[in-house]
């Protein structure tokens, strides 16, 4: 999941659900990722499940502070309130 908060007005992220399968030979595996200094936003009921690692660099990132060329405003934090959120069998 990523880039949320950027936009106004988006959707909440609801229902979620990556189960049997394979990352290989990547930077990142399992990932969600706001923006800090945000829109409100929320999501909630994501589920990661079931999911081989081969070969990578960051298995699973949260990263709610999310700045890409460092063009953001780190001192506000993200407004995305994350919730009911599981790793199983990683």
């Amino acid at each position: 999941m990523g880039s949320l908060g950027k936009y106004s007005n988006e959707e909440p992220v609801v229902g979620i659900s990556v189960k049997n399968c394979t990352f290989t030979n990547t930077q990142n595996g399992v990932r969600v990722k706001t923006w800090p200094a945000s829109h409100q936003g929320t999501a909630f009921e994501m589920h990661f499940e079931d999911i081989a690692m081969n070969n990578v660099g960051n298995p699973i990132i949260i990263d709610q502070e999310y700045c890409p060329h460092n063009q953001c405003n780190l001192k506000i934090p993200s407004r995305i309130k994350l919730n009911n959120v599981s790793f199983r069998n990683i």
